[in-house]
């Protein structure tokens, strides 16, 4: 059914109502009395009459028949309005019906097409190029579209449910305004919002979104939601900028002042152009050219080829604007200089636009500039990019003193001098910059072969040809910066000088200390400036000495001598000092001055020497009477030792042990003498050196007195030391043995070891000496202590303070001999008159050492007996040996001890002789040569044997262990040499050795 049938039912249902309500209104009450009439079964009209109105009164008409007959007929007719109207009342209920219907209809239909809405809204959301998001009350993310997955990187099922603002999708500069786009509508907002905002990606890339924020009442006063529609515009805002740069270019170009604006189409060679052009160059519209070929011809012909490489570059680079000066023929035939400014658009109708300036009065202007600027008297120059890009003839000639110009646009600092780059770089930093406009310039020009040239003036901020430059003025100041620049070097030579440099007033108030001074005397300049010199005088320095100095100064004489001075921390040192007077012009003392010098390590080092002369001396005399000690004293011990093993018994017993005791005591002295000499060879090995301590500890308890304790306290981490045990014992015992003496009534001897790291400081004064980790060892007695007088000879051979017989004052001396030879030091620091401390350093290694008990002298002694017994049951077995010695007695010893051990013996009084006997007996195995020996010595001897017996064993004998010879014998192959006196075991150690080894050793 359509629509217009249901409004005519709904009009005849309308006015049937009203028909209705009339006879209702006039006749109800007759015809409901007439039905209640006829309910009662009454008859005749009268009952029904009777309920009619009684029109008789007033209408005599209605009483009659013809009354009754039309009450009749409108009773009937009463009758059939309401069949009839109970008729339509019905068709009225069926056509309601069909309305319920067709509203059934209707919202199904309604609702299919909102469902089919909501999908097509749905696909459209998803393939629209807008970004959708969609937000609850409560601003949480519940519609995220695929485009917004696409433009932000965050996946729907990431951000359905959370909070807009923690998506971090937004740049932090622009998250309150999109809280605000999204915040709740006011009362009088009625449109949406538009918000542009930048966002961020997952990625990292930034984008330009456009927001149109719908706020979406909810129903019935519920909170409020939104749905947001954004357009990614970030392409075109980057296409709206860059139309606004060409507008920009446009109007700068349209805005030129006096500039004549052209066009060149490049493809059809047409020319446009605008009337300032024309008028420029006096032409009219219709004379102009307006081809390219015609336009050309307008150009000088010096000019257009640099115009014609413009174009082309032009064409080449279309981003990139040109700029030429150019001369342009005018109509009366002239030339005008013109400023062609262009660039080209990209494209398949490439075109060239551009603008002309007139230049001809600006030229002529420079002109006129320029030749005033030539002719000055200074030197003139611009600069761009630190570049010279104009100088006048004068900067030239300054420049190059009269020689011939440098290439075009030199650089600039390279015109500096070297040593005046750096200053000259940092003034022109800030004109460049824009942060200043005027600069003092100073500096040094090269000129050619090296010559050097002083300028001063100034730099000036400035521009040329449209870009910032500096302009510079100088004129030749040489005479004046050689006199700065010897007032400055004769500054830095003062203040950087090696030595000391203090300058006074007349009246010896401290005006200047330069750094050497300050070094020397710890005082900082601004302590000293204001003082007297007085602030560093020495303690024990009389009060004469200075005031005949300050004295000698006033008369204007010079002083010069060495000092005692005293620094800031209390130390005193000695200094080499020169002290004269300044004179003014009149004569009159002005300042005074101060060259100092400390020489304190320059006087240590030469008492060191000095007393290093001395040893030396004593020395080589001492080597001379040890080696022939040691050829005297080598019989002797080996003569003791065959008679201990006779069957003596009783006093002979004793007189041999007392023999023996006495050459071992003469050896031990002469092997001191030696030591202190010329050193001993030491068989140094990375050890301990609390097993030393702890043997140093039983053989003090042992031999030392009861009075007399040790108190020894050793580091845990102790580090080990390469050296010699038994030297290092011997160390320990000697100042054990002086403490002892320092004692006569007891005492305490302390040891104190530990490690320490010694710098360059501490060790440059002792030679061989090396920084680095060391082991510290301190021996300290509660003795008499060492006087002040005699410290500086406790070194020294053979010196001693004990008496006669008590001492043979070599005990220092050795140790100090053996401390050099390990790279040690040993140094006294007794400090008052009881009790006396030695410090001993010795250098620290990383080597693995030995077990602690085979590096003792105890364990190397057991060794020693054993060595002895296994040497003494090994007899010779017939082997020949040549004994060659110019020591008769030795010589003599040596064979009758051989021989009772088995072997041949044949004997050489010199080198001569051994060859002739080795020539002549085959038999000879083993040489026993002496080094030292007249006429043909040891080395030229085994030379010579080599020759012809090249597998002849060689034992090298000799009574000093330092000698070039035994070294030269030990790089020939001779592995086994014997020092003087040597003991019986030892020669038949290494008898057994060579004649056991195989053929060629030694």
């Amino acid at each position: 059914m359509s629509v217009g049938k249901i409004r005519v039912l709904v009009n005849a249902a309308r006015h049937h109502f009203w028909a209705l309500a009339v006879a209702a209104l006039v006749f109800g009450p007759s015809v409901a009395k007439g039905a209640q009439i006829a309910a009662d079964g009454t008859t005749g009209d009268q009952g029904v009459i009777s309920y009619l109105p009684d029109l008789s009164q007033t209408d005599t008409f209605w009483a009659g028949p013809v009354g009754a007959f039309y009450r009749g007929a409108a009773l009937t007719f009463m009758l059939l309005v309401l069949v009839g109207m109970l008729i339509r009342a019905r068709q009225q209920h069926r056509h309601v019906k069909q309305l319920e219907q067709l509203a059934k209809d209707l919202r199904f239909n309604a609702e299919r097409d909102a469902r089919d809405f909501s999908r097509m809204q749905r696909l459209h959301f998803e393939n629209t190029p807008l970004v959708v998001v969609a937000l609850d009350a409560q601003r949480r993310v519940k519609e995220w579209t695929g485009r917004a997955e696409a433009v932000f990187g965050l996946r729907a099922m990431e951000v359905l449910g959370k909070p807009v603002a923690e998506l971090g999708w937004m740049e932090p500069a622009d998250q309150a305004a999109l809280l605000a786009a999204f915040a709740p509508a006011t009362g009088a907002e009625q449109a949406g919002r538009i918000v542009t905002l930048r966002h961020q990606s997952n990625v990292g890339e930034n984008r330009m979104i456009e927001w149109h924020v719908s706020i979406l009442p909810g129903a019935e006063g519920a909170a409020e939601s939104v749905l947001a529609l954004g357009l990614d515009v970030t392409d075109r805002d980057a296409a709206a900028g860059e139309l606004r740069r060409e507008q920009k270019r446009a109007e700068r170009v349209a805005q030129a002042a006096g500039a004549g604006l052209w066009t060149l189409q490049l493809d059809k060679g047409q020319l446009t152009w605008e009337d300032p052009l024309v008028e420029i160059l006096g032409y009219n519209a219709k004379d102009f050219p307006t081809r390219q070929s015609a336009w050309l011809e307008l150009f000088h012909p010096e000019d257009r080829p640099r115009f014609e490489e413009a174009l082309k570059e032009a064409q080449h680079t279309p981003s990139a604007r040109q700029l030429v000066e150019v001369r342009l023929r005018h109509r009366s035939g002239t030339y005008l200089w013109m400023q062609l400014a262009f660039d080209c658009a990209a494209g398949a109708h490439a075109a060239v636009t551009g603008t002309a300036v007139d230049l001809t009065r600006l030229k002529l202007a420079e002109e006129k500039f320029r030749g005033l600027v030539e002719q000055s008297l200074a030197g003139i120059f611009i600069l761009q990019e630190n570049r010279v890009v104009y100088a006048n003839p004068k900067f030239w000639s300054i420049v190059r003193s009269g020689g011939a110009r440098p290439p075009a646009r030199p650089e600039f600092l390279e015109l500096v001098h070297p040593e005046d780059r750096a200053t000259m770089a940092e003034r022109l930093r800030p004109l460049y910059a824009g942060a200043k406009q005027e600069a003092a310039l100073l500096f040094r020009l090269s000129g050619p072969a090296g010559a050097q040239v002083a300028v001063q003036g100034h730099g000036i901020a400035s521009e040329h040809e449209g870009e910032p430059a500096i302009l510079g003025l100088v004129m030749d100041a040489s005479h004046r910066f050689a006199q700065e620049q010897t007032s400055r070097r004769l500054s830095q030579v003062v203040e950087q000088s090696p030595v000391g440099i203090l300058i006074t007033d007349p009246a010896g108030i401290i005006e200047y200390a330069n750094r050497k001074f300050c070094e020397v005397t710890g005082y900082p300049p601004e302590e000293l400036l204001g003082q007297t010199p007085q602030l560093m005088r020495a303690l024990n320095t009389p009060e004469e000495f200075y005031t005949e100095l300050w004295a000698r100064l006033c008369q204007g004489k010079k002083w010069e001598g060495e000092h005692l001075s005293r620094a800031k921390d209390g130390r005193q040192f000695m200094a080499r000092a020169v002290l004269f007077p300044i004179f003014d012009e009149s004569g009159v003392v002005t300042h005074c001055v101060k060259i100092m010098e400390d020489i304190t390590a320059e006087r240590t080092l030469e008492e060191r020497l000095a007393r290093a002369q001395r040893l030396e001396s004593i020395g080589n005399l001492a080597g001379g009477i040890a080696h022939d000690l040691n050829n005297i004293l080598a019989p002797v011990r080996l003569g003791a030792e065959f008679m201990k093993t006779l069957p003596f018994s009783g006093k002979e017993r004793e007189i041999i042990e007392v023999m023996d005791i006495s050459v071992h005591r003469a050896t031990e002295l002469v092997q001191q003498v030696l030591a202190f000499s010329r050193g001993r060879r030491s068989k140094r090995e990375s050890m301990w050196l609390p097993p030393i301590i702890s043997e140093l500890e039983r053989l003090v308890r042992e031999s030392f007195p009861r009075d007399v304790r040790l108190d020894i306290q050793v580091a845990s981490n102790l580090a080990p030391v390469k050296a010699d045990s038994t030297q290092i014992l011997q160390v320990l015992m000697n100042l054990c043995v002086n403490s002892r003496d320092a004692m006569p009534v007891g005492g305490v001897i302390s040891f104190a070891a530990d490690n320490v790291t010694l710098g360059s400081a501490q060790t440059a004064s002792f030679p061989g000496v090396q920084p680095g980790p060391h082991v510290r060892i301190r021996v300290t007695d509660t003795g008499t202590g060492i006087p002040q007088v005699v410290r500086d000879k406790i070194f020294e051979p053979f010196f001693t303070t004990k008496d006669v017989g008590k001492g043979t004052g070599l005990g220092l001396s050795t140790a100090l001999g053996i401390m050099q030879e390990h790279h040690g030091i040993i140094e006294l620091e007794s400090t008052g008159p009881q009790g006396t401390t030695f410090v001993i350093y010795l250098p620290a290694t990383t080597e693995e050492p030995l077990a602690p008990a085979a590096t003792t002298p105890a364990a190397a002694a057991q060794v020693r007996k054993s060595s002895e017994r296994a040497a003494e049951s090994k007899p010779g077995a017939g082997h020949t040996v040549l004994v060659v010695d110019d020591e008769v007695p030795l010589r003599q010893a040596v064979a009758f001890i051989l021989g009772q051990r088995g072997y041949n013996v044949l004997e050489a009084s010199d080198g001569y002789q051994a060859i002739d006997v080795v020539k002549k007996s085959s038999e000879v195995e083993v040489v026993l040569l002496d080094v030292m020996m007249p006429r043909l010595d040891g080395l030229a001897t085994m030379k010579a044997l080599r020759e012809f017996r090249p597998e002849l064993r060689v034992i090298a004998t000799s009574g000093v262990n330092h000698d070039t010879r035994v070294d030269a014998l030990r790089r020939m192959g001779v592995q086994h040499f014997l020092l003087k006196p040597y003991r019986n075991h030892e020669l038949l150690d290494a008898l057994n050795e060579c004649i056991g080894s195989g053929a060629g050793k030694s």
